[in-house]
C-alpha cells in the first residue's frame, strides 16, 4: 500500500471507486439535470420559464410544481457544473452513508425547503424573482456533513491530509453556492438548515456514528 505526496493511500482511492460505483442516485441526478439543461437549450427553450421558481405564480395560480421542478433547473453552464460537481462530490458520499433512498429523502426534503425559505422571503420583503437550480438540494447534503463532520471532529483532527482535503472542499462549496452570480442565499440557507437538521435527527438522535466512507 502506497501513499503519494498528498499523504493519502491506495486504500482511499478504491473506497472512492467503489462509492461511486453505486451511487445510483447521485447518477441519475447528475443525468437529469444535464438532460433537463441540454433540452432547455435546444429543442425546448421554454422548458426553464415553465419549470422555474416563481413565487407569483406558485401563490397566485397555485401552481406548487414550481417548488419541485425547479431545483432541476439551471440557468448556464456555469451554474450547471457548480452544483453537479458539489452532488458528485459530496452527494455520492453522503448517498452511501445513508443509502439509496434515505438520501434521495434528504436531497428532495432539503431543496422543496430551500424553495419555501426563498418563497417566505419573496413575500415578507415583497421582493419577487425567478429563481432555479439545484442548490438548496446540494446545500442539504452539505449540511447533513456538517453535522458528522462537528460530531467527528476530535478524530478528524489528527489527519491533516484528511483536513485539507475538506477545507478545500467545503471553499468550492461556499463559493459554488454562495458567490455565483445572483446566488438565491435564502434558498440555499433553507436547504443547508434542513440538511443539518436531516443530520443531527439521523447522527445524534438515532446514533448513526459510522465513519463516512469516502471522507475517512
Amino acid at each position: 500500500m502506497q501513499d503519494n505526496k498528498f499523504g493519502i493511500d491506495d486504500a482511499f482511492y478504491e473506497k472512492q471507486k467503489q462509492i461511486y460505483k453505486t451511487s445510483y442516485v447521485t447518477l441519475a441526478l447528475v443525468i437529469i439535470n444535464v438532460i433537463l439543461f441540454t433540452l432547455n437549450n435546444t429543442v425546448m427553450r421554454s422548458l426553464n420559464a415553465k419549470a422555474s421558481m416563481d413565487t407569483a405564480l406558485v401563490v397566485g395560480n397555485s401552481e406548487y410544481y414550481r417548488l419541485f421542478s425547479s431545483m432541476f433547473m439551471h440557468w448556464d453552464i456555469n451554474h450547471l457544473f457548480n452544483n453537479m460537481m458539489v452532488l458528485l462530490l459530496v452527494g455520492a458520499v453522503i448517498e452511501h452513508y445513508l443509502g439509496h433512498l434515505a438520501y434521495l429523502f434528504l436531497y428532495i426534503i432539503a431543496g422543496l425547503s430551500g424553495n419555501l425559505m426563498s418563497m417566505y422571503y419573496e413575500i415578507v420583503k415583497s421582493n419577487y424573482r425567478i429563481s432555479l437550480g439545484a442548490s438548496g438540494a446540494t446545500m442539504g447534503i452539505v449540511g447533513f456533513l456538517v453535522v458528522w463532520l462537528v460530531i467527528n471532529r476530535k478524530s478528524l483532527a489528527k489527519d491533516k491530509s484528511m483536513l485539507l482535503r475538506l477545507v478545500l472542499l467545503l471553499m468550492f462549496v461556499v463559493e459554488a453556492c454562495f458567490f455565483q452570480a445572483q446566488a438565491n442565499t435564502q434558498a440555499h440557507l433553507g436547504g443547508f438548515l434542513a440538511g443539518f437538521i436531516m443530520g443531527m435527527i439521523n447522527i445524534i438522535m438515532f446514533n448513526n456514528r459510522k465513519d463516512m466512507e469516502g471522507i475517512v
